[in-house]
């Protein structure tokens, strides 16, 4: 009897304890609101109508985009010449998702040109597929997780090396030929494995 008034007496600590603590904060797809900026507090609602709304509608516009495009044609000519591509995506994702700094171009340009594709357009599918991934889905996604990871800061003091970097690409090295751009892209795998291995 005494055992039992105990173990009631202590359920009844436990359930006062229970509604006196305060309520759990607000959580938000892995951030804590109450812990963000009202900045950040806008961007995770634009990142999340991004992510409910945006996002699927643009997926299904670029999947029927091939669809309206090549018409008849559209198995026995896009996905026949294509086919690799998706694997290429796949492979190409798991290099920075691996840890290494780079994005799926050093998948893309050597697969493209052995499929006779140039290398200057092979660069520019590279630059494009990450200016779209890494530019605009990445950003979005973690706007609607946790807007506190993207730090604005950063942008400012980067930028001006960034824009540097496209006026020596475009003036002061331009390179013309294909042979060029493959020579480029070989010298940066080298010393690319020299920076993972050491």
């Amino acid at each position: 009897m005494t055992s039992h008034r105990l173990l009631s007496q202590e359920s009844q600590d436990a359930y006062q304890l229970t509604c006196a603590s305060p309520p759990p904060k607000r959580k938000f797809k892995g951030a804590n609101l109450d812990q963000l900026t009202p900045f950040q507090q806008k961007l995770m609602v634009a990142g999340d109508v991004w992510r409910k709304f945006i996002a699927p509608s643009t997926l299904a516009f670029f999947l029927v985009l091939p669809v309206l495009i090549y018409k008849g044609q559209y198995i026995t000519k896009f996905l026949v010449d294509t086919w690799y591509v998706p694997i290429m995506g796949i492979v190409g994702c798991t290099i920075p998702s691996g840890g290494a700094p780079v994005a799926g171009g050093v998948v893309f340009l050597p697969i493209l040109t052995m499929k006779h594709i140039d290398a200057h357009e092979a660069v520019a599918f590279a630059a494009s597929t990450q200016m779209i991934g890494v530019g605009i889905f990445a950003p979005m996604g973690w706007m609607s997780r946790d807007p506190s990871v993207l730090m604005g800061s950063f942008l400012k003091p980067m930028f001006p090396f960034a824009f540097a970097g496209l006026l020596f690409s475009y003036l002061v090295t331009p390179l013309n030929k294909s042979d060029e751009v493959l020579l480029a892209f070989t010298i940066f795998v080298m010393c690319l494995a020299v920076y993972i291995t050491k």
